[in-house]
């Protein structure tokens, strides 16, 4: 699975979604020239690495007239050619609380998880 080039983020929430716990990070470093604003990591109970990560990043220059913000998607169940494709581009994904509804929303959606709503833990 492709996945965020990341070297550091820092956890500001979590919630629990089902048998996933999803995780807010900030604060990131990215080891290549993406500048990741958020992300959520989808990880299952028992285990230890995520399965699926949703990203906002800053758009580049040269494609920023779509939106000032990006979101893609990194999944397991994606294939390798999807796993990191853009799926959207706005500029509302730079406020906070908009990106991390919309990646519930997705969370949901992937996992299937119409008839659980996400709890936020302490």
């Amino acid at each position: 699975m492709q996945k965020p080039n990341i070297s550091t983020a820092i956890p500001k929430q979590r919630y629990k979604f089902g048998a996933y716990t999803i995780v807010v990070l900030e604060e990131i470093e990215s080891e290549s020239e993406i500048e990741y604003v958020y992300l959520l990591a989808g990880i299952k109970d028992g285990h230890n690495e995520p399965e699926i990560y949703i990203s906002c990043e800053k758009a580049s220059s040269d494609s920023s007239k779509n939106g000032s913000h990006i979101i893609r998607v990194f999944a397991q169940q994606l294939d390798e050619q999807e796993s990191g494709a853009v799926i959207d581009q706005s500029d509302s994904w730079h406020d906070r609380e908009a990106f991390i509804s919309y990646g519930l929303s997705g969370f949901q959606q992937m996992l299937q998880l119409q008839d659980e709503q996400p709890i936020p833990l302490s």
